[in-house]
């Protein structure tokens, strides 16, 4: 079928009773994927739903008719169901550009960044001169920075307790690849490395007396660390 979008009524439904007689003859034929792409573009999207879930019963590998029945489901957001149908797509075709596109889309509209930024990595690998792919990889690499730095905000802790921290701003605008977390600067302590957990402190809190309250907090760790490794309480 050609793919000119300038078809006139009379040429679709024309076409739609072509494949329709073909497909009386011949239930399996994946003229079914045709008929389908006919009727979604009348507005039959309720029918051709129908006829994309008859034929898939007798054509499973078709990604045509796959990718279109998720389309049509991810219109109506049944977003469940588009999903499933885009991840069979790619399965079977993981250089799909479209559907890996559509997936990721998906995904983000669930806050499943990960695996968003995973979909459009393989996609990538076969279409590396898609500039447009690696704008999006881009924009979701800084959407997972973003969330990781909103949610480790709420609570600064040490070995010796922790901190409630309150309207803490914290600096996501960082150019180079490294995450600096809370949760990263209590690793660095519990191993002992205090330089590298101040680096940290110093890049999230943009806040000076929040900044200068988590320095203090790391020195006396570091201190009541020394003590306790000389023999002393950390009250001495």
């Amino acid at each position: 079928m050609s793919g000119n979008e300038n078809t006139s009524d009379h040429e679709l439904k024309e076409l739609e009773k072509k494949y329709a007689e073909i497909l009386s003859r011949q239930p399996e034929s994946n003229a079914f994927s045709l008929l389908a792409n006919v009727l979604y573009r009348q507005g039959e999207a309720d029918k051709a739903i129908g006829v994309l879930i008859r034929g898939l019963g007798y054509n499973k590998n078709n990604v045509t008719a796959r990718f279109l029945l998720g389309k049509i489901y991810y219109e109506r957001w049944m977003i469940d169901q588009a999903r499933k149908e885009m991840e069979k797509v790619l399965e079977n075709t993981p250089d799909n550009l479209e559907a890996a596109k559509l997936l990721s889309q998906i995904y983000k509209s669930e806050d499943k960044w990960e695996e968003a930024l995973e979909t459009l990595n393989i996609a990538y690998s076969f279409h590396g001169t898609e500039e447009s792919v690696l704008g999006e990889i881009e924009e979701i690499k800084k959407e997972i920075l973003k969330t990781e730095a909103i949610s480790s905000k709420q609570v600064f802790e040490t070995p010796l307790g922790s901190r409630k921290a309150n309207n803490i701003e914290i600096d996501v605008s960082s150019k180079d690849n490294e995450v600096y977390t809370e949760t990263m600067a209590n690793l660095y302590i519990e191993q002992g490395l205090y330089n590298k957990a101040r680096k940290i402190i110093e890049r999230i809190y943009i806040n000076e007396t929040e900044r200068n309250l988590a320095i203090e907090k790391l020195e006396k760790t570091k201190l009541n660390k020394m003590n306790l490794t000389a023999g002393l309480s950390s009250k001495e």
